[in-house]
């Protein structure tokens, strides 16, 4: 993550009150590298770089998910189950979706969200079932249901009722 990176997660990290180091994929780098195409997810690194649970679908509000963490740290034995939608990444449509996404991503730093947008649309076309690509979209064009205080799940629940999506 550069410093731009960092600025734009700060005030989440901070309104969490969070202890542990987050960390923002904002070209779509992790997610292309471990075949990822669903967010939020989390990966948890031992003090040594380890990772001892690999990506998966993660939400800190959880109870369950909160106690496994404090578990965790605390040195106590957890089982971690549940891992993040993967795809192949062999596949040609998936490589070319996951560099027109780090492109479009770097449209948007540059300023240019239509171009960012087209971009990842044709994306979307080439991988339809990579919600990261499918969030970023909707982050850009409804900034509100995004970064306007919590995510609102149920705007996004009735966006994929309106576009058929399911």
């Amino acid at each position: 993550m550069d410093a731009q990176g960092a600025e734009v997660a700060r005030p989440y990290h901070e309104a969490a009150d969070a202890e542990f180091t987050t960390v923002v994929d904002q070209h779509g780098r992790f997610g292309s590298l471990y075949s990822l195409r669903a967010v939020p997810f989390g990966v948890w690194i031992d003090e040594n770089g380890i990772i001892v649970r690999p990506p998966h679908n993660i939400n800190v509000g959880d109870e369950e998910t909160l106690e496994k963490l404090s578990d965790w740290i605390a040195g106590e034995g957890v089982t971690f189950g549940g891992a993040a939608p993967t795809r192949d990444n062999s596949d040609p449509a998936i490589r070319e979706a996951d560099l027109r996404f780090e492109l479009g991503s770097l449209l948007l730093e540059q300023n240019q969200p239509e171009e960012a947008l087209e971009e990842w649309r044709h994306a979307l076309k080439l991988d339809p079932e990579n919600w990261i690509i499918h969030k970023q979209i909707w982050a850009v064009e409804n900034p509100s249901a995004f970064y306007d205080g919590n995510v609102d799940y149920d705007w996004q629940r009735a966006q994929l009722q309106r576009e058929g999506t399911e």
